[in-house]
């Protein structure tokens, strides 16, 4: 008996974090690793973490710090972060 249960779930995992997610305001790329504001002239830096299937993404900030912790957003509002 053969187990492919782990070769399938490496193979989704492998294809998902390669897919491409757009900004549907602005039709930008959303890549994991890229930085943005929340909104535009919000002053904190967000980093995409995650990119989930049905379009949200897992933001955490640059600088951790208590009582911070990742969250999905729709990445509509994402300002690309320029520093």
């Amino acid at each position: 008996m053969t187990d492919t249960t782990t070769a399938v779930a490496t193979r989704q995992t492998a294809d998902h974090l390669q897919s491409t997610h757009y900004r549907s305001n602005t039709g930008d790329t959303v890549n994991i690793g890229d930085r943005y504001h929340l909104a535009p002239g919000a002053p904190g830096i967000v980093v995409v973490r995650d990119i989930q299937p049905e379009g949200l993404i897992l933001v955490e900030n640059e600088t951790p710090g208590p009582g911070v912790s990742p969250s999905l957003v729709n990445p509509d509002p994402l300002v690309p972060a320029t520093r």
